[in-house]
């Protein structure tokens, strides 16, 4: 058998973990694609912001009723496999 401080442990990991799950903040991925659209176009940060709220604005147009997230994630993706 397994002692009882053993199992109470684990227990109280598991507690821990479930609790953190309940109360912690999901990632912005906007924030995420954001700036890694940033690190990807290598342009100072202004002219990357520029370039980016420009580029949105032309795929808002093209695909319209997307969200913020989708936009970004389309730009990242692109730029990625252009690199490749």
């Amino acid at each position: 058998m397994t002692p009882l401080y053993l199992v109470i442990g684990i227990a109280a990991v598991f507690a821990l973990l479930f609790v953190y799950g309940l109360f912690s903040r999901p990632a912005d991925r906007s924030a995420f694609l954001r700036e890694k659209y940033l690190k990807l176009v290598r342009l100072a940060r202004p002219e990357g912001e520029a370039q980016l709220a420009e580029r949105v604005e032309k795929l808002s147009l093209r695909f319209p009723g997307k969200s913020y997230a989708w936009y970004l994630n389309w730009l990242v993706t692109d730029l990625e496999r252009a690199k490749r």
